[in-house]
């Protein structure tokens, strides 16, 4: 009788776990699908969990809603529960960051603090933490140089990026360069990217994506896609590069609808382009080509998911309206 009460016990303690457990899968399936409204709902019962998945999750969606206090207070929160968790640092240390651009002079310095401390404390956790590499390596490079800032520092961590991972450290480095405004070594780093990993299709997709964007030398783009999809084509940033040129050169736009329809049947990874600036870059295609309609229904799409405040998007919608 007393092992029977002690399994019946222990079946009524699963229970709350149980649901807890379902509404978190639910929750994540509506965050993943850029209902951000339907996830909140989905967690309501549980934002005063001491469960730090919970609290992470409830702060993305809060990010998402522009509601980065909230955002910051659930990110607390979930490094509460699991103060070793180093991608919860991160979380914070980047709601951090949206928290300094958007505050005042005299509040900023002492915020994107902060926002260092907390990638710092993520890269301690864990040294391969890509993420919260980029976003010290962004610090160094935007800050001034009264609160911390260091192009050296900045170059330093870039370097560090591509010990862990040959690209990514070809990316970061570009980056910096970029930000620099010395293009030449820029664009040297995407093409050695590529001779390093000739076969790799992400190398040529960011050579190719490099062209486009900063060179405009979109016939040179094209080869680089073309060569990215013959390597792999399953790789879908390509899709999305190919749509973004397409756009942004004016031509080729059936292909690039094509490629951009492609990708917004994809769920893309969180270091690659979300669904919103795919559904921008349809917009901008229609609207090259004199279809409003189907600019402002691709632009509102591009809306629900990067939000109103986002100024591109807005300004695209009065061009269409």
């Amino acid at each position: 009788m007393r092992k029977l009460l002690v399994v019946f016990g222990a079946a009524l303690l699963a229970l709350p776990l149980l649901a807890q457990n379902t509404a978190m899968q639910q929750a994540q399936a509506a965050f993943d699908a850029y209902r951000w409204d339907d996830a909140a709902r989905i967690l309501k019962p549980l934002q005063n969990s001491g469960d730090g998945a919970v609290q992470a999750l409830l702060g993305k969606i809060a990010e998402q809603q522009h509601d980065l206090d909230n955002a910051v207070s659930h990110f607390e929160k979930a490094i509460e529960a699991q103060p070793k968790n180093a991608d919860y640092h991160f979380l914070l240390g980047a709601a951090y960051g949206q928290q300094a651009q958007k505050a005042s002079m005299f509040k900023m310095a002492s915020i994107a603090g902060k926002t260092k401390d907390e990638f710092e404390i993520a890269i301690k956790l864990n040294p391969n933490h890509l993420e919260a590499r980029w976003g010290v390596m962004q610090y160094y490079m935007m800050a001034p140089g009264f609160v911390g800032g260091s192009e050296d520092k900045a170059l330093a961590q870039a370097n560090e990026i591509k010990k862990r991972d040959n690209y990514m450290g070809h990316r970061a480095r570009a980056w910096v360069f970029t930000r620099q405004k010395k293009a030449d070594l820029a664009r040297k780093e995407y093409i050695d990217a590529v001779r390093e990993e000739p076969n790799a299709a992400r190398s040529h997709t960011g050579l190719g994506s490099y062209y486009a964007m900063t060179d405009k030398n979109y016939k040179a783009a094209a080869d680089e896609f073309a060569a990215a999809l013959r390597l792999d084509p399953n790789f879908m940033p390509v899709q999305f590069r190919i749509g973004q040129s397409a756009a942004l050169s004016a031509t080729n736009f059936a292909e690039g609808e094509q490629a951009l329809r492609k990708y917004l049947a994809y769920k893309p990874k969180e270091n690659e382009p979300n669904l919103g600036s795919a559904w921008y870059y349809l917009g901008m295609l229609y609207e090259k080509q004199g279809k409003k309609a189907e600019a402002r229904g691709a632009y509102l799409a591009a809306q629900k998911i990067v939000g109103t405040d986002d100024k591109s998007v807005a300004d695209a919608l009065k061009r269409v309206s």
